[in-house]
């Protein structure tokens, strides 16, 4: 559990953790130079599997969990955010799936979103070729509900990237997919807290900062397809992933052409397997369009026509995306 600041929600975290039904576990709590009361909160909790560690001064999350990675001791290592908290079953589900598939190196599961805004479940694919694929564009997995299996960890050398401040995740199970698959489990394990302090929230706020960290992901990613590091080549990229709303027919036309590159780019490298990669980029055509609403039935039109060029037994919701269009959605 890093931990930086922490102190509003950081007891109820811990104790979530210490209710685990599983119980053979250390709790290992890296303090990345908070300056509030998180490390009185933590000493003053007494339980003997507690074991704290404290950055010198402020690192940054990804050195935090390259810390935890080298100091952790068990066969699984499991990930919580110090302002969340867990199901007490999340350690014996995640432990026993992957002692009975000793093939997977990370398993995640569903995600449930509380706190402000609305309530959310979330799950992610659960075919390991398709999450493979998935990461091309996201994370293909709720990062905090992440449990490795150490052994294959090592094996691949796997560490975070320490020029990523958020998105290292990301990064990290981008590279671990080509060393072992990873699954996600349908069962919401994990609680999500949204508030004001959450770091994705506040770096969503500046998209320049998140476009330059997802610049050095999807650097690595084109490299393994051979694709130029392009400055259009990222801007399109990275409107394929983000929120941002698109305004116009002729740019939902060049990202429409970019997933189809992308497409005949694997044809030709043969990185992801070619069936679950059209349901990924069917997936994200879809989510290019429902961006794109405020066009109007245009865009509702292209998209019919366009559809099958990923083809997938995955449906889409046409009728929800033509309602936002016949609305000119303006929010996504």
């Amino acid at each position: 559990m890093p931990v930086y600041n922490g102190e509003k929600y950081l007891e109820d975290a811990i104790i979530s953790v210490l209710k685990q039904t599983f119980t053979e576990y250390e709790l290992l709590i890296i303090d990345d130079g908070s300056t509030d009361s998180s490390i009185q909160i933590i000493q003053a909790i007494k339980d003997p599997r507690i074991r704290l560690l404290r950055n010198v001064k402020n690192e940054g999350i990804s050195f935090s969990r390259n810390v935890g990675l080298k100091e952790a001791k068990g066969d699984f290592l499991a990930w919580m955010d110090c302002d969340d908290l867990i199901e007490p079953n999340r350690f014996e589900v995640q432990i026993n799936y992957l002692r009975d598939h000793p093939e997977f190196g990370i398993c995640g599961t569903a995600q449930n979103r509380f706190g402000e805004g609305k309530p959310r479940v979330t799950r992610e694919f659960s075919d390991p070729e398709v999450i493979k694929a998935a990461l091309l564009f996201r994370p293909a997995i709720r990062p905090p509900t992440a449990m490795y299996r150490m052994e294959l960890i090592r094996e691949a050398n796997l560490t975070y990237d320490t020029r990523l401040a958020v998105a290292e995740d990301y990064d990290f199970f981008f590279e671990a997919s080509f060393h072992f698959p990873i699954k996600n489990l349908d069962e919401v394990l994990y609680h999500y807290r949204a508030s004001e302090s959450s770091i994705m929230k506040v770096y969503s706020a500046r998209q320049e900062s998140m476009y330059k960290f997802h610049k050095i992901i999807y650097s690595k990613a084109f490299k393994r397809m051979n694709i130029l590091d392009l400055e259009r080549n990222f801007d399109l990229h990275y409107i394929c992933t983000s929120t941002q709303l698109i305004s116009s027919l002729k740019k939902l036309s060049k990202i429409f052409d970019w997933l189809i590159f992308l497409k005949d780019k694997n044809a030709e490298v043969k990185l992801y397997d070619e069936f679950s990669f059209n349901r990924v980029l069917a997936s994200r055509f879809f989510f290019v369009c429902k961006k794109a609403s405020q066009i109007g039935p245009r865009t509702f039109f292209f998209y019919l026509k366009n559809k099958k060029r990923f083809p997938t037994d995955e449906s889409f919701s046409k009728v929800r995306l033509l309602a936002r269009c016949v609305l000119y959605h303006k929010k996504f």
